[in-house]
């Protein structure tokens, strides 16, 4: 019981992180937590420019995970024919294992599109530092992946149905 109470805050933890990590690189996102992106939940989902923007989509793993596989299943999860702009995968390290993650070749290999057009960024968050200011740290730059008309329908169909976890109001 307290492991998965542990487990959720720190996840919960990690998506605030993540949250803020948005919200400074973007420019006036919206920001949404656990959403249902064209039927698959992602961790952190955010439109930046008010929500007519660029989607990015950010999945949580830990740092114990089988990290290749749990790269492989985020892309898989967000499906090929509806991927958001950018994608990232957030290692997060919640204190058991103090190693620093370092992405091996064959991950960094898998992380680009089949046709070169967009790259899976790493994102790093450490939880094991006492900083009540949780840093994510990149470790592998996302690139744009290609855009459609669906992607942008898709966009603005769920900002008009949902409310946003965090969003600069007027």
């Amino acid at each position: 019981m307290i492991d998965s109470l542990m487990k959720r805050q720190d996840c919960g933890r990690a998506k605030n992180a993540l949250q803020d990590y948005m919200i400074r690189k973007l420019l006036i996102p919206k920001v949404y937590l656990d959403a249902d992106w064209n039927g698959k939940i992602v961790d952190v989902l955010a439109i930046d420019r008010a929500g007519v923007g660029d989607v990015h989509a950010v999945y949580i793993v830990y740092q114990g995970s089988d990290i290749e596989n749990a790269l492989e299943t985020a892309i898989a999860n967000i499906g090929i024919h509806y991927m958001p702009h950018f994608l990232y995968v957030a290692v997060v390290n919640e204190g058991t294992d103090t190693r620093k993650f370092v992405p091996p070749t064959p991950i960094i290999q898998k992380s680009l599109a089949e046709d070169g057009v967009g790259r899976v960024g790493i994102l790093y968050v450490d939880l094991s530092e006492d900083d009540p200011k949780l840093q994510v740290r990149v470790i592998l730059k996302a690139e744009r992946f290609r855009s459609s008309k669906e992607i942008v329908e898709l966009a603005d169909r769920y900002v008009a149905e949902h409310t946003a976890n965090w969003e600069v109001r007027e």
